[in-house]
């Protein structure tokens, strides 16, 4: 008695290779994300967790100047062009602190003198030295405020004109306080030497 003998097929087992096309990176991220929870309390939980790696993120960002996790404060080429543009030149505000820590050490080394008279009443004797470093500092103080806004307002100009008046909104404010602070202490770091032209 002759048994029929089947020939062996060309397709592969069940179980090996992949068998279906490599899903987009899109429907992977939905596919991913957990559903929202009943449970307020869950719910809750879970948006606190979502909202720490967001800032977790920020975080980094502001520090490795990676423009994709930054805050929506520091978001946008229009905000990156004003960055730019405060960091290629030099400001009063990068030496501000140390300036003000200078006059408070003078300030104290010239505090105003005290002697007692005749009658043994206590004078205190004006220091015309304390009153020239105050003086100093408050004009020091004006000098970065006015540079700060100068240069706020150039960035601005350069915004609107590159990317149109609506981008410019809040941008004075955004390099003025960029430029009051120390270069090594701004947050992103920033992107281009002094001297540089902005990206």
């Amino acid at each position: 008695m002759l048994c029929a003998v089947s020939e062996p097929s060309n397709e592969p087992a069940p179980g090996t290779g992949k068998g279906r096309p490599t899903p987009k990176r899109k429907d992977a991220q939905k596919r991913r994300r957990q559903a929202v929870p009943s449970n307020p309390k869950e719910a809750a939980k879970l948006r606190r967790e979502r909202a720490r790696e967001v800032r977790s993120l920020q975080r980094k960002a502001l520090l490795s100047g990676d423009e994709k996790h930054l805050p929506a404060r520091d978001q946008g080429p229009a905000k990156r062009l004003a960055r730019d543009i405060v960091d290629s030149r030099f400001t009063l505000g990068q030496v501000f602190f140390g300036l003000i820590l200078l006059t408070l050490f003078a300030s104290i080394l010239t505090s105003p003198s005290t002697k007692k008279d005749a009658a043994g009443k206590v004078i205190q004797q004006a220091n015309t030295t304390g009153a020239l470093v105050t003086t100093l500092s408050i004009v020091v103080l004006i000098a970065v405020f006015v540079d700060s806004i100068r240069l706020g307002r150039r960035a601005r100009r350069e915004v609107a004109a590159k990317y149109g008046v609506k981008q410019s909104t809040g941008i004075t404010g955004y390099a003025a306080i960029r430029a009051m602070q120390p270069r090594r202490l701004r947050r992103p770091p920033p992107a281009v030497k002094r001297g540089d032209k902005p990206r």
